[in-house]
């Protein structure tokens, strides 16, 4: 099989692992879909850095995954369905321009990315980088198709 090119525009509706209501009508619904190669380089070229301590001449590499984590979601999470504050209120989902390599992208608010928490953000930015990936279940639904 040949190389497949990224379908930018398609997204696929997931519940967290951790949602109580999983499979049922109350889950959390989250809409994500895949990242270009322009917001994966910057993410991915912002997880690893180095600096090196002029006073002590010591080097130092840094892993911000938990960043990268957050910006995969800031870019890669379309909407969601179900998600409610403490009085059980809808949170609206919320989106704002940002410019990554002089391209514009329609990406997910700060005040909605605050209210994810960490092991949330984790596992959405686990699933946005494997949406393009074709699992046996897909490929399964493709050949039946």
């Amino acid at each position: 099989m040949a190389i497949k090119a990224l379908t930018l525009s398609s997204v696929k509706v997931i519940e967290s692992d951790s949602d109580p209501a999983r499979g049922s009508a109350d889950a959390t619904k989250f809409t994500i879909g895949a990242i270009d190669a322009f917001v994966s380089a910057y993410v991915f070229d912002r997880t690893l850095t180095f600096t090196e301590n002029d006073a002590g001449g010591v080097a130092m590499a840094q892993v911000k995954m938990s960043e990268a984590n957050l910006e995969a979601v800031r870019f890669g999470l379309r909407g969601w369905e179900n998600l409610r504050d403490d009085r059980g209120n809808d949170v609206p989902f919320t989106t704002a321009d940002r410019i990554v390599m002089g391209k514009k992208y329609i990406a997910v608010a700060d005040e909605c990315l605050a209210l994810l928490g960490q092991d949330l953000v984790r596992e959405l930015a686990n699933a946005i980088r494997r949406i393009n990936e074709v699992t046996p279940d897909d490929a399964k639904k493709s050949v039946a198709a």
